[in-house]
């Protein structure tokens, strides 16, 4: 395995958590043999599946929005083998702790172990494959539909009803997250000004996201106050979800909010993308860069998100109320 994603979304704290791989003789033939078995899983899953065994997903990038890509895998993998027990390791436990096809969660990793990844498409910089084929296709499951599902709690929905009530809104109710934490993928915040203004005759609009937001007027501004799951709560009663390629759009998408997403070209929609969604897509020739904050830069100032014009956007919300 490469040093790279080996601990969940690099959180030291579920590294007690892994399946020791020994590194010295006689153990190391231990390591080596289960290292054989999982390589071998969508032959042995079956069996598995006979004998109720436990299967552990790792989340392995760990980045939030993962943990529900993630929760679509374990969902199909379900689907074809009712009777595996699945135990579900991931940096952000929060996000799927009600998701009825995981068994557990964040216990010790077992003998039969599956990486939930998509690292081999951001090395090869992948234009088509969806994330979660790719992960089903290793076990040998072809029959799944890339689909979030974002389970809330009834007190959460009740909590973010009652929220989004006492704002005391009389028109349709929309959701926005203007920035990912990757640069590559973010609208230049002019062109949401722009946008904004043409929207605020028609829709009371909820900004959601961390502190790291920028500030707009005549919005109502969560951002940075709420927790994932009060996110969530509250968007689960907008009307609409207008963002990027993030957290927010899978969790829209688990809730069945339809969303206009601002893609641009870092990330292909072939393998992100929902289908239900509208996404704006641009491609010049650098595109797929699938650019990591930290890791590489855009030398085209991010050009592939400012050449989506704010009439485009406008046109398609427009369509659709």
């Amino acid at each position: 395995m490469k040093d790279y994603g080996e601990i969940p979304g690099g959180n030291c704290s579920l590294k007690e958590l892994l399946y020791p791989f020994q590194r010295n003789y006689p153990l190391k033939l231990w390591s080596k043999y289960r290292w054989c078995k999982n390589k071998k899983l969508r032959i042995i899953l079956p069996t598995l599946n006979q004998k109720e065994k436990w299967l552990t997903i790792v989340d392995r990038l760990g980045a939030p929005g993962d943990a529900l890509i993630t929760s679509n895998v374990i969902r199909y993998i379900k689907k074809t083998y009712p009777r595996l027990k699945i135990n579900c390791i991931t940096p952000n436990p929060e996000l799927i702790k009600f998701d009825p096809d995981i068994d557990s969660l964040n216990q010790n990793e077992t003998f039969y172990s599956f990486d939930s990844s998509y690292w081999e498409l951001i090395q090869r910089k992948e234009k088509k494959e969806n994330i979660v084929e790719h992960n089903l296709k290793k076990l040998g499951i072809s029959n799944f539909k890339y689909k979030a599902n974002f389970h809330l709690s009834k007190d959460e929905v009740r909590w973010g009803k009652q929220k989004v009530e006492s704002l005391g809104h009389n028109k349709l109710v929309l959701a926005i997250c203007t920035k990912s934490k990757e640069k590559v993928k973010n609208w230049p915040k002019p062109m949401w000004d722009e946008l904004l203004k043409l929207l605020l005759t028609r829709f009371s609009i909820i900004q959601l996201g961390d502190k790291h937001e920028p500030f707009f007027s005549s919005v109502t501004r969560f951002a940075g106050k709420l927790s994932m799951r009060e996110s969530a709560s509250i968007l689960s009663h907008a009307n609409y979800f207008i963002g990027p390629d993030s957290l927010l759009m899978h969790i829209a998408n688990g809730l069945n909010i339809p969303s206009t997403i601002i893609f641009g070209g870092s990330r292909p929609v072939d393998c992100f993308g929902y289908s239900e969604n509208v996404n704006l897509k641009n491609t010049p020739e650098c595109s797929p860069c699938w650019i990591h904050e930290g890791y590489d830069v855009c030398s085209n100032a991010i050009a592939c998100m400012s050449a989506i014009s704010v009439d485009k956007v406008f046109s398609f919300i427009s369509k659709k109320f």
